[in-house]
């Protein structure tokens, strides 16, 4: 079988000369790392989350302030350069590289402060997770995003930001307060719902379209730091079962429990995992407490899920959320393997649906997981037109978190995962998450937005902030008249 070919997203190449020509013009004015081909970083600083994504960019900037951004946006634009913006480096396509042109780089912006009397957080624009909740946890704060400490805060909050408290406090999107953003022509300006309404909008959850975000200031909730999870797990004869279960008692949950179901290739070395179940394919549903983790609500709720079915492991335990929870999986989905990844928001969750799965999972080759993540809740009291965020209205999405190391698997494990999805499209819905569209899907990028009409209203925004559309290495949404 032929190999899949990754689009490089070649945009307009920088060679030996504009190399030079930019440094001599960014001297004295530029604080960060200027980053070429012969300089010792560069292999390191190229490397991006999926080992799939193999691109050399001409030049990589990596900013360390508001300014440092505006500096590398003007070269960007007066050069022809279409930047890629590179903050965590998590998306599966490799949005955050470029392939011959100019990548942006936001990892020097990564300062946290919280202030804990008006529960405000702010967060550089290349923060990751971790950072946040490692500033976060001690005042007993969480900002509701993603699932693993590793993710860039910026790319997934601009996408949406679905993670482990959005069945509480919606999507990270819905809790932006105001937004620092270097517009393409370089000035820069406070976004917020009373300063550019219109942008503060499109910002939430129209991804990297609109300039590059240097700050974010979330509105912060008080939880913990310590999280009540609860983790039964299945071996395969009893996995059908216990996902049918979850397919009946999800929907009754109220919006203080998250419980996800992972149809795993082979188990880690979790806290809660004895040592003879460890690397063994195993299902597993993991249920979360998003309250008071001594409450006796949440002990017999949690203690409740998992006795569902008949469960090889079943354990309740407390961890610390920012410095345990979010830390569990980040192994399973280290940098440098090879992913493939396909999300389906799901429309129902059916006998048929589950034995499709069940037959795909038992057998499967390459590593990682089918998540079942389980969601609505607040996202749902958002109405879609509020913000560019779209498709807010599914209990269910499903994602195939693939991962295998040899190239040579890549046009089999890839059709795989291809042939899965299609024959799980009778209970599929509409739309998809646009923070997880992969290489192959940069045709639904229309129906990520919410569909045309939609669309055409982020791209009259377009117009107004980026009429050159100069941001386009992305999940593009092109100026409209």
């Amino acid at each position: 079988m032929a190999q899949p070919t990754i689009p490089s997203d070649v945009s307009s190449t920088i060679d030996d000369q504009l190399r030079a020509r930019i440094a001599e013009q960014l001297a004295g004015q530029f604080k960060g790392d200027i980053i070429g081909p012969d300089h010792a970083e560069y292999e390191q600083a190229r490397q991006v989350w999926n080992a799939m994504i193999d691109r050399r960019p001409g030049l990589i900037l990596r900013c360390t302030s508001t300014e440092d951004v505006v500096a590398a946006v003007n070269v960007a634009r007066e050069h022809g350069l279409p930047p890629a913006v590179r903050c965590g480096g998590h998306n599966v396509a490799g949005k955050g590289m470029s392939d011959g042109g100019l990548t942006i780089d936001l990892s020097g912006l990564r300062e946290v402060t919280v202030d804990t009397e008006r529960k405000l957080v702010h967060a550089g624009g290349g923060c990751m997770l971790g950072t946040v909740d490692a500033a976060t946890g001690p005042h007993g704060l969480i900002v509701p995003a993603g699932i693993m400490s590793e993710t860039g805060a910026g790319g997934l909050a601009l996408g949406g930001g679905i993670g482990w408290f959005s069945r509480k406090h919606g999507l990270t999107c819905d809790n932006f307060v105001s937004l620092e953003v270097v517009l393409a022509s370089g000035e820069v300006i406070e976004v917020s719902a009373d300063s550019h309404p219109d942008l503060f909008w499109a910002l939430r959850g129209g991804g990297g379209n609109f300039g590059i975000v240097t700050r974010f200031t979330f509105a912060a909730h008080d939880f913990g730091p310590m999280m009540r999870i609860g983790v039964s797990c299945y071996e395969a004869e009893h996995a059908a079962e216990a996902l049918r279960e979850y397919a009946r008692i999800v929907p009754t949950l109220s919006r203080s429990v998250g419980w996800h179901a992972a149809l795993k290739h082979d188990v880690p070395a979790l806290p809660f995992v004895p040592p003879e179940y460890v690397g063994k394919r195993l299902v597993m549903l993991i249920s979360m407490w998003l309250d008071d983790a001594e409450s006796a609500e949440g002990a017999e709720t949690i203690g409740r899920l998992i006795e569902v079915g008949q469960p090889c492991i079943k354990a309740t335990t407390v961890l610390p959320f920012g410095a345990g929870v979010q830390h569990l999986i980040d192994e399973e989905f280290e940098n440098g393997h090879r992913y493939y990844t396909k999300e389906a928001h799901v429309a129902e969750l059916a006998d048929e649906a589950i034995d499709k799965l069940y037959d795909f999972w038992k057998d499967m080759p390459m590593e990682g997981e089918v998540e079942i993540i389980g969601l609505g809740g607040a996202i749902g009291d958002v109405p879609e037109a509020d913000t560019a965020f779209s498709n807010r209205g599914y209990l269910l999405w499903l994602n195939f978190a693939m991962r295998w190391d040899d190239a040579a698997n890549d046009a089999d494990y890839i059709g795989r995962t291809r042939s899965i999805v299609a024959d799980l499209a009778p209970w599929v819905g509409k739309g998809v998450y646009s923070n997880m569209l992969n290489f192959d899907e940069q045709d639904r990028v229309i129906e990520a937005f919410g569909g045309p009409e939609k669309f055409a209203k982020l791209g009259r925004l377009k117009a107004e902030y980026d009429p050159e559309n100069l941001f386009r290495q992305n999940a593009n949404i092109p100026p409209q008249p």
